[in-house]
């Protein structure tokens, strides 16, 4: 069966709001990545989730490829059907 992709605005809203509301730890106590990623890389990244990032775009590149969802082992799979040009 055909699938497309249609997230609600609310879902977005609500997820905007989480990201910008997180509560940062202390700085790592160490220079390398032992402890998890740096707070200096992370904080970045998630600054541009919660004010640059456009789902809507991602969203329509998305429901641009013909998507379908079948069901394996109980379970429901979502995938791209695209052909190979070659032969």
């Amino acid at each position: 069966r055909s699938f497309h992709v249609d997230v609600p605005e609310e879902a977005l809203v609500d997820l905007k709001r989480r990201i910008l509301a997180t509560r940062w730890p202390d700085k790592e106590t160490v220079g390398d990545r032992t402890q998890g990623v740096q707070l200096a890389k992370l904080k970045p990244l998630v600054e541009y989730w919660g004010t640059g990032y456009d789902w809507r775009k991602v969203e329509a590149k998305l429901n641009a490829l013909p998507q379908f969802i079948t069901e394996i082992d109980g379970l429901d799979i979502q995938f791209a059907h695209i052909r190979s040009p070659h032969k």
